[in-house]
């Protein structure tokens, strides 16, 4: 079954983030609602969500958030792992089709009306404003709780013993790296799957060339194959293997750079 959820209206979005500045998670928490006036569902699609529903999931990832160190300000580790932990709630307890989880509204809502506070933990205030991105749903894959369920949808594997475990291959900077290319890359879920497999599994990563530097680069080599090669119709197994040939070439790249280049490669802290 799948559920509706509200609707925030745009001008109502625009104002709850403004009335947000300046104000810190534990005294959001007051405004957390399951109803706003200024809400409506979808006429079709599915069964409206009830607001014991709404309770019901914002109780949840309250004490997901707890777990993790809410309300004290957390460190990237648990901001991290806070992550994957709610993208498996979100994925396996929302019941949100992926047509329902395209809609920016309904994010809107679940950021602004029902655990802002939780918004505002993970992604605190930078100069007494809060990020737009993350709570307002102008890019869902930068939304704090939208990216969370996309990703689980993405990485999901049903057959798996724990459908779930890609979810903690790739670091927060690393799965942002790729969501964020939905028109190329992250629009084939089996091959974001291969590259999340690909990367937890490579068992050829050295402390000359980290990693993280072979996933960005083979995500390049990656890119330039999708102008001409359909990935959509290549079954996993092969993608698997693509992914790791284009990887292989990185790491040799990289080698013959750092050869020439004896200071080393540089590599981007994590993000969070």
């Amino acid at each position: 079954m799948s559920l509706l959820y509200p609707r925030l209206a745009p001008s109502e979005t625009e104002r709850i983030f403004a009335s947000l500045h300046g104000r810190k998670p534990e005294k959001l928490a007051g405004l957390s609602s399951v109803n706003s006036d200024r809400s409506v569902f979808s006429a079709t699609g599915g069964t409206r969500i009830s607001r014991d529903g709404l309770r019901l999931l914002s109780t949840e990832l309250q004490e997901l958030a707890e777990m993790h160190g809410y309300p004290a300000e957390a460190k990237p580790p648990n901001r991290n792992a806070f992550d994957r932990a709610a993208a498996r709630l979100l994925h396996q307890k929302a019941q949100m089709s992926p047509g329902e989880a395209s809609q920016r509204q309904v994010w809107a809502f679940l950021s602004l009306v029902l655990v802002p506070h939780l918004c505002a933990w993970r992604f605190p205030m930078r100069d007494g404003e809060y990020p737009v991105d993350r709570f307002k749903g102008t890019d869902l894959t930068r939304h704090t709780l939208a990216r969370l369920w996309t990703r689980a949808h993405v990485l999901r594997e049903p057959a798996a013993v724990d459908p779930y475990s890609l979810l903690s291959a790739l670091g927060e900077a690393d799965i942002d790296h790729v969501m964020s290319r939905r028109r190329s890359i992250a629009g084939t879920p089996a091959l974001v799957r291969a590259i999340a497999r690909a990367h937890s599994t490579d068992d050829h990563a050295t402390n000359e060339v980290p990693a993280r530097l072979v996933l960005r680069d083979s995500l390049s080599r990656l890119l330039r194959l999708t102008a001409f090669l359909n990935l959509d119709w290549m079954s996993d197994n092969d993608l698997l293997e693509l992914v790791r040939e284009q990887r292989d070439e990185s790491r040799q790249m990289l080698l013959e750079n750092l050869a020439t280049e004896p200071s080393g490669l540089i590599v981007d802290d994590d993000q969070s």
